[in-house]
């Protein structure tokens, strides 16, 4: 699924003309793909990965579907897809034009992602025909808001087990309803820390918090961290007593891109204005180096409701 957000990307590629007669295209089919009414379809990086490539590619673009409410985003990749995401960006179009296509798998190069900002977390995922249930959908009647000109990243990750090379390009269904028919407005809660620095060879740990200006429902929430991390927790402080909602006590590198989302019922986790989130990051790092942001990452993420636009809290160390 989801979620390296700050990840850098390098130079724009060029996507391939033609398909060679030793490339296996493996595109997945438009024609295979299911539309609702009120359904977009939208195209991935197209692009060729040599046996064993193991990279991300990112697709800018610009939502020119006018006003609406995003419902759901499903996605279809070919075999070997790893996660295939929609996310927002403030890079404008002058230093990214819509369809630069750049290889963003590594941590360094030409244009920087830290001005990524999710939108809503893909609720189905089909891999080589087989779907599979990601994040936990939205009710009838909820949405995010998607504006028009709202500029946006298509973020494909493969890894190519074959021993051939492979074209590959995914498909993101999108699934919008008008403004007016949307009764709640949902938005991404972003808790985030960034000042830390994790000592080479050693075992550390940060906690943050970020107190809440106004009453929000939380309908999911999912940690983010790189493979350095080993356990992940958020809780809730009304005053001075600790509440754990959220942990992942052992954690799997591949949580970075496909992370534990906990989600509750309508209406069951009210957080009251004034409510403090303690988020709790703890690593290892097993280089010869130390290790700081965006190389490794402390991120909650969430989706809260009645709310119109993403609301991030860069938090203070405890």
């Amino acid at each position: 699924m989801f979620l390296p957000l700050f990840a850098a990307c390098e130079s724009p590629i060029a996507p391939p003309d033609a398909t060679p007669d030793d490339v296996v295209d493996a595109r997945v089919d438009p024609a295979d793909v299911p539309l609702a009414s009120g359904d977009v379809l939208l195209e991935g990086p197209d692009h060729v990965l040599a046996p064993g490539d193991d990279r991300m590619t990112c697709l800018f673009g610009t939502w020119e579907g006018g006003d609406v409410g995003l419902h759901a985003v499903r996605t279809w990749q070919s075999v070997g897809g790893h996660h295939f995401q929609l996310l927002g960006t403030t890079v404008p179009d002058l230093d990214a034009p819509d369809g630069t296509v750049v290889d963003c798998t590594g941590e360094g190069g030409t244009f920087s992602m830290a001005d990524l900002t999710p939108l809503i977390i893909a609720e189905e995922a089909t891999v080589d025909g087989v779907p599979s249930e990601l994040g936990a959908g939205l009710p009838v009647g909820m949405a995010v808001e998607l504006e028009a000109g709202q500029r946006y990243v298509l973020q494909s990750h493969y890894i190519n087990y074959s021993d051939a090379a492979i074209r590959v390009r995914d498909l993101a269904v999108l699934s919008t309803v008008p403004t007016d028919a949307v009764a709640t407005w949902a938005a991404p809660l972003v808790l985030s820390r960034q000042d830390f620095s994790l000592p080479a060879g050693e075992a550390s740990s940060t906690s943050f918090d970020c107190a809440l200006d106004q009453e929000w429902t939380l309908h999911s929430l999912f940690g983010h961290m790189h493979e350095w991390g080993t356990a992940f927790t958020v809780e809730r402080y009304e005053g001075d007593v600790p509440t754990p909602f959220y942990a992942v006590d052992e954690w799997d590198p591949a949580y970075r891109d496909q992370p534990v989302v906990s989600a509750w019922e309508d209406g069951s986790m009210v957080l009251p204005a004034g409510t403090r989130l303690r988020t709790t990051c703890e690593w290892f790092n097993d280089t010869e180096e130390a290790l700081v942001f965006p190389h490794e990452m402390c991120v909650a993420i969430g989706l809260v409701y009645p709310q119109k636009g993403t609301v991030i809290c860069n938090g203070d160390a405890r």
